[in-house]
């Protein structure tokens, strides 16, 4: 916090304050020991512009615009006020929004469920028949590679959705459900599950579909969506200051990095169409809502 100078009287100088205030400059106003009032700007970036409004003032202070924004000012404080305490509400404890001591989402726990549910079942029973009924499409000898979507066409609109709900193998299944506890409960407290659930089949869908159109139906797993509900967080968390959403730059760091990796091709066969394409949805959902919100 820095002085711009001096007013003769605390009127004048609390009339400046409001004015400054209402342009978006948080200020402070004291008494100086010569009798005047110094104003103090909280932003060394607004120095210079509440300098120069200062200057403006002295030379016209009975301008009506200074009365007009001075009455303004106690609203936008009232304003401010409620804001922050609707953001202290909503803010979900940066310690705790990526942490396994959270209590689990109701529809984050669902599809977790279902998850785990469907790895035990291609376990203990024929794998073939659930990767045959939840890919985006039945893959064999017998499928015409021509012929797109053939079993969506023919209505069987889930399969847009299920891969999400296919694992390969333990260590896929537990990184992808550890990050969806984590990243899903977190939405739905901000939100909701609805929020959670459309943001689900969002990115689902455009990454199943890219995946599919690039390699082909045999893929599966939640990592698209994982990296489309971070991506939305991440947007949220950047660009929506009241939105109660927090990533470390540790975890940025390390999914880019993973994702990186993943890409190089060293970690095995990876559906890397399937975490761009969610990543990317995720981001643009998640920055479209922040813009949106700072714009009401």
């Amino acid at each position: 916090m820095r002085q711009i100078g001096n007013l003769p009287d605390e009127s004048s100088a609390l009339t400046f304050s409001d004015y400054l205030y209402v342009k978006g400059i948080e200020n402070e106003v004291d008494p100086a020991k010569d009798g005047s009032w110094a104003i103090w700007v909280h932003s060394d970036e607004k120095l210079k512009e509440a300098g120069d409004l200062l200057e403006l003032y002295r030379k016209n202070p009975d301008l009506p615009e200074y009365q007009e924004n001075a009455r303004h000012a106690e609203r936008h404080r009232l304003l401010k006020l409620k804001e922050d305490e609707e953001f202290q509400k909503k803010v979900y404890d940066r310690d705790r929004i990526l942490s396994w001591q959270t209590q689990i989402g109701l529809l984050s726990g669902i599809m977790i469920a279902i998850s785990i549910g469907v790895y035990i079942f291609s376990i203990f029973n024929h794998s073939d028949i659930l990767i045959q009924t939840l890919s985006i499409a039945r893959h064999g000898d017998n499928i015409p590679p021509t012929e797109p979507l053939p079993d969506i066409m023919k209505g069987e609109i889930w399969r847009i959705f299920t891969p999400i709900f296919l694992h390969f193998g333990p260590l896929h299944l537990l990184f992808n459900m550890m990050w969806l506890k984590d990243l899903g409960t977190a939405i739905e407290k901000q939100h909701n599950s609805l929020m959670l659930g459309m943001l689900v089949l969002s990115i689902a869908s455009s990454s199943n579909l890219a995946q599919y159109f690039v390699s082909g139906p045999t893929f599966g797993g939640m990592s698209g969506v994982i990296y489309g509900l971070f991506g939305y967080i991440w947007m949220q968390s950047k660009y929506n200051p009241v939105s109660g959403f927090y990533l470390d730059k540790q975890i940025v760091t390390m999914m880019i990095a993973w994702f990186f990796l993943c890409l190089s091709g060293l970690v095995g066969p990876i559906a890397n169409t399937a975490h761009g394409v969610g990543l990317v949805t995720g981001m643009a959902i998640g920055y479209a809502s922040a813009y949106v919100s700072n714009h009401q």
